[in-house]
């Protein structure tokens, strides 16, 4: 497959040789390299969803060869990848630690005790199967629980693509159209299975669904495909001759489906290594460029910036006033939406639950983030809530080991430990949190169970942000001023020979942004 980003490597490279002649190691050391295996050799990631009844369980099945291992209503995420020999571990929820779950080894046989949404009697979040399956060899299937929700746009920054199952026997909804351009924002691959083509007269809405996909901009260029997860099941049943196995395998369509999401997801992955690529090479050259102005500047202003950081160093910095002020709103944020739940089946307020929070979870991050900017007076190297691919460390070769801030503070405040594969950061606490909550009223009977879960998730969300605040303050108070320290060192070691020959560096640098540029579509926010 050819580059997505022809020249690229070559970019990199030329901002990799002026960070160098500028004295900047540390910001050639944050440049991309080139992709190892584990990047060109990573499984596939998909994520099926759909509403309720659409039988998404049931295509999954169907592509798996395995009837009925998927239940019908997943009460929790699966992911399916490939094993030697079939195994379960199931994902209980640490009410201690949202994030973190437990993992308990189970049969096979015992999978829909665990994920089936009226048997649950545990805070289950997830399994992961592990199957001997040729599927397998090329994708991580993760079938979703009840309707598409936030908490399954968050897990698609994580997937490489969405496989979304609608029901064929009528027109797709005008909802359902919305929550695709919406997960077309987070994923470069989103393939659409119309499924129940075995069932009579369902023409017409198959043909009403591809219209309205297609009448949409951010939609049409993504493949929609007719199926049948029955027809696919029964081939796949124990006892069917090969060559009707064969027959029925043709008429359920999946195996172009099966091929076309392959091709799309591989491409759109490397259009998204690329993109990531792109953006950490402009900020690095926008950085340099920043460092060419100080040096090449009046005097007084990098006396000006050495008193600005110094004051910082001396107190006049973060606080922690806003991280408090930002777990504050968050905390609101979230009574509000779990207050305006409605009564439902238990898997809505779930649902419910867990988008809440994962909203709050990424406001408090968003807002943590704009102190943390706004307090090192640094609004190039730190990125904002939703483009978190940079990692500003500090610049201090002699220190034991460099400062990873970014990734420590979100991990501390959004989680860092996987579910499954998709399912990470706040929507992992949201998802473990929800689960933990209810899952104990719903368990005891109590009527109404839904306002008892709702306050114990209100409590267990202020508490467990209250500690994750706690611990980004501490580790703020710590580290940031070895970040302020390393920069009043560059700032005064500033000079002459800091900058040589600035003219023709900043010619090469914007050269360099001015042909980045050209690969960004802002109309959709994509690279090409």
């Amino acid at each position: 497959m050819s580059d997505p980003v022809p020249g690229l490597a070559e970019l990199i490279a030329t901002v990799r040789a002026e960070a160098i002649a500028l004295g900047r190691d540390d910001l050639a050391g944050q440049l991309p390299g080139p992709l190892g295996a584990r990047d060109t050799m990573r499984r596939t990631r998909v994520v099926v969803a759909g509403e309720p009844g659409a039988g998404k369980s049931s295509l999954i099945n169907g592509l798996l060869g395995r009837p009925g291992l998927s239940p019908a209503a997943t009460g929790c995420w699966i992911e399916f990848r490939y094993g030697a020999a079939d195994s379960a571990t199931i994902l209980l929820a640490d009410p201690a630690d949202p994030g973190t779950p437990h993992r308990v080894a189970a049969d096979l046989a015992e999978l829909a005790g665990y994920a089936t949404l009226d048997r649950i009697t545990a805070p289950v979040i997830g399994a992961e199967v592990r199957l001997d399956e040729p599927i397998l060899r090329e994708l991580v299937l993760v079938d979703t629980p009840g309707a598409a929700t936030r908490t399954t746009l968050a897990a698609l920054r994580q997937a490489d693509a969405l496989l979304y199952v609608c029901d064929a026997t009528r027109p797709i909804r005008p909802d359902e159209v919305d929550f695709l351009i919406e997960a077309a924002q987070r994923v470069q691959t989103v393939a659409v299975a119309l499924n129940k083509i075995d069932i009579p007269g369902h023409g017409r809405a198959v043909a009403e669904s591809r219209r309205r996909l297609g009448d949409r901009p951010e939609l049409a260029r993504f493949a929609v495909h007719a199926v049948s997860a029955h027809l696919a099941d029964r081939a796949g049943r124990p006892g069917t001759a090969y060559t009707a196995a064969i027959r029925l395998t043709e008429a359920a369509g999946v195996r172009p489906l099966v091929d076309r999401l392959l091709y799309d997801a591989t491409a759109g992955a490397a259009r998204l290594r690329s993109a990531n690529q792109a953006r950490i090479t402009g900020t690095i050259a926008r950085e340099l460029l920043v460092h060419i102005d100080q040096a090449t500047g009046p005097a007084a202003r990098v006396a000006d910036d050495i008193a600005t950081v110094t004051t910082l160093l001396d107190g006049g910095g973060l606080s922690g006033a806003r991280f408090e002020e930002a777990r504050y709103a968050a905390v609101l944020r979230f009574a509000a939406a779990a207050d305006a739940l409605t009564p439902g089946r238990p898997a809505l307020v779930i649902a419910g639950l867990a988008a809440g929070a994962a909203d709050a979870l990424d406001d408090v991050q968003d807002r943590v983030l704009d102190a943390l900017r706004d307090g090192l007076r640094d609004d190039v190297l730190i990125p904002s809530g939703s483009d978190l691919d940079l990692r500003l460390r500090a610049p201090d070769a002699s220190r034991p080991r460099a400062l990873d801030l970014l990734p420590t503070l979100t991990g501390l405040l959004t989680g860092s430990a996987p579910v499954v594969s998709v399912l990470t950061g706040s929507a992992a606490v949201a998802t473990g949190l929800a689960v933990a909550a209810c899952t104990g009223w719903w368990r005891s009977g109590d009527d109404p169970w839904r306002e008892a879960a709702v306050a114990q998730a209100k409590t267990t969300f202020d508490g467990e942000l209250r500690r994750r605040v706690g611990l980004v303050r501490t580790y703020a108070a710590e580290h940031l001023p070895h970040l302020l320290e390393a920069r009043r060192d560059r700032l005064r070691r500033l000079g002459p020979d800091s900058a040589p020959d600035a003219v023709a560096a900043r010619a090469t640098l914007n050269l360099v942004l001015e042909d980045l540029s050209r690969y960004h579509r802002p109309a959709d926010n994509r690279w090409a």
